[in-house]
């Protein structure tokens, strides 16, 4: 495991973007850790990963979900 300040990071990302893939590169802001540089494996998909972590999304979600749902037959005729 590699510890790294953020001014490391930010002057060396190319270099600690490829060194994630062979262990985790923990970055510290102001001495403390704070966030950890993760590989994206082939099979990941970027779109559910951004969704899933997104609190705003997921709030979205939550509230739709509670909204009275319509049949696609009924969403025909409205249209």
């Amino acid at each position: 495991m590699k510890v790294i300040p953020l001014n490391e990071a930010e002057a060396n990302l190319s270099q600690y973007g490829r060194r994630c893939h062979d262990e985790p590169i923990i970055v510290t802001v102001n001495g403390v850790p704070s966030f950890q540089l993760v590989p994206l494996s082939e099979d990941d998909d970027l779109i559910d990963s951004l969704l899933e972590h997104n609190p705003a999304f997921r709030e979205m979600l939550r509230a739709r979900h509670s909204e009275e749902t319509v049949s696609a037959d009924d969403a025909r005729q409205r249209l």
